[in-house]
């Protein structure tokens, strides 16, 4: 027997209005994801691509609620998140995350590898400093990165280190 999808997309829209004239008055909308639709299973990797401009980040965007859809439905693991409130959505987004192509622009270039990273432990867990290095640490060898790239800043590593570390 199949099990459901994690991620279930059907018809997503979002669309975002063209206001003009001295009222600000809606002439149109900027169709910017009309009808997607997909499914994610255990196991499984999902990559958008397309040209720049097609919706690959609004689609990501509206998957995590930063923009709310226009139309259509986002369910993960058979929980609508434009129903979640605030709270629920904040323990959701723990689960989900997006990494962009090239993450440089969104790494703080003043801070060192290990506080980018640790930076999340400490919102989302209450860790001590040592658990906190240890975590970090395990968590760069999990992705192939080097403890010892840990006081390294962001444009000190290649672009596929770089959305490791994202």
């Amino acid at each position: 027997m199949k099990s459901a999808p994690i991620l279930e997309i059907k018809d997503l829209e979002k669309y975002f209005p063209i206001k003009t004239g001295l009222f600000n008055q809606v002439s149109g909308h900027v169709y910017a994801v009309d009808g997607v639709s997909l499914n994610l299973n255990r196991g499984e990797t999902l990559g958008l691509v397309g040209e720049s401009g097609c919706g690959k980040s609004t689609v990501a965007r509206t998957i995590v609620q930063l923009l709310r859809p226009t139309g259509g439905t986002v369910k993960l693991m058979g929980h609508d998140l434009a129903k979640l409130s605030s709270q629920e959505l904040k323990d959701v987004r723990q689960k989900i995350q997006i990494i962009f192509q090239d993450p440089f622009s969104s790494l703080d270039p003043r801070m060192k590898a290990k506080d980018i990273v640790g930076e999340l432990l400490l919102v989302h867990r209450n860790m001590s400093s040592l658990d906190l290095d240890k975590t970090v640490a395990d968590l760069f060898e999990k992705v192939g990165l080097l403890s010892d790239q840990m006081q390294n800043y962001p444009h000190e590593f290649s672009g596929g280190q770089r959305q490791r570390l994202g």
